[in-house]
């Protein structure tokens, strides 16, 4: 059984360890209206599905800082990360897995020196226009405090498919709870970071060696997107699912487990 433990680096990015591996594995995830870490079968999860990298690494999959500034961009957001895990950890292997790959595109050009590799997992330069529209959604249904309709939407898109998007709709839907105030908060200022986030330029000067990974028919990250980000990275791979949407990483789990630890070991 793949240890775990849940702490927090410096009492404001609460993290799951998965693993006791010899390099430090930094995991970025998407979006979420709670920043807790998972307990309970949500962490077992967790373990089971980051196992195959906790081979080699000690994995930490870091939620987003708590109490954001109001207007926060990606690269203010950022700045609570590279402060905090470089110290903590030193030099690291980064992944992002949604709009959590934006984040870490932005550690990846303001502070090279601390990503020793970079993998993004269904995320992009940019939001796409499908993206977008969902996103400006959210914001609609937090500022009239919708909860389990945002719930139930943002379970929706971590899958493919309209039966399992049905299901996920209704599940999550009816057991996600209500945020407390700081945590809508932080949701909202993160979905308007989102939306203004475009690193197309600045990934240009990023020499650090990136794996992108994605579906090409997600709404946020569309087959055009991720290559427009990988032609955009001079020391770039990139693996594209035909079928899949943005629920590449549930249901590609294993290739893309797999692709990413050949990606990080060097090989």
């Amino acid at each position: 059984m793949t240890t775990t433990a849940v702490g927090a680096f410096r009492d404001r990015l609460p993290y799951v360890r998965i693993g006791a591996g010899p390099v430090p594995l930094v995991v970025l995830p998407g979006l979420a209206l709670t920043d807790e870490p998972p307990a309970g079968l949500a962490r077992a999860a967790y373990a089971r599905g980051f196992r195959r990298l906790a081979a080699d690494h000690t994995v930490y999959i870091v939620q987003r800082p708590q109490g954001l500034p109001d207007g926060a961009s990606t690269a203010d957001i950022t700045a609570a990360y590279a402060a905090t895990l470089g110290p903590e950890l030193g030099p690291f292997r980064l992944m992002g897995l949604s709009t959590g790959g934006l984040i870490a595109q932005q550690v990846a050009i303001r502070q090279p020196e601390l990503v020793e590799r970079l993998v993004l997992v269904v995320s992009g330069a940019r939001l796409a226009p499908a993206g977008r529209a969902l996103c400006e959604r959210w914001l609609e249904l937090a500022a009239a405090g919708r909860w389990q309709e945002l719930h139930g939407d943002l379970g929706a898109i971590a899958v493919d498919g309209a039966v399992a998007q049905w299901l996920a709709r209704r599940l999550i839907g009816l057991t996600g709870g209500t945020p407390t105030a700081r945590q809508a908060a932080d949701f909202t200022t993160t979905v308007a970071a989102d939306l203004a986030h475009d690193t197309r330029a600045e990934l240009r000067g990023v020499a650090t060696p990136t794996l992108v990974i994605g579906g090409a028919l997600d709404p946020f990250f569309p087959a055009a997107t991720l290559e427009e980000t990988a032609t955009a990275l001079p020391n770039r791979r990139l693996l594209v699912f035909p079928r899949n949407g943005h629920g590449v990483p549930k249901h590609r789990a294993r290739a893309v487990q797999d692709a990413a630890a050949t990606f990080l070991s060097g090989r």
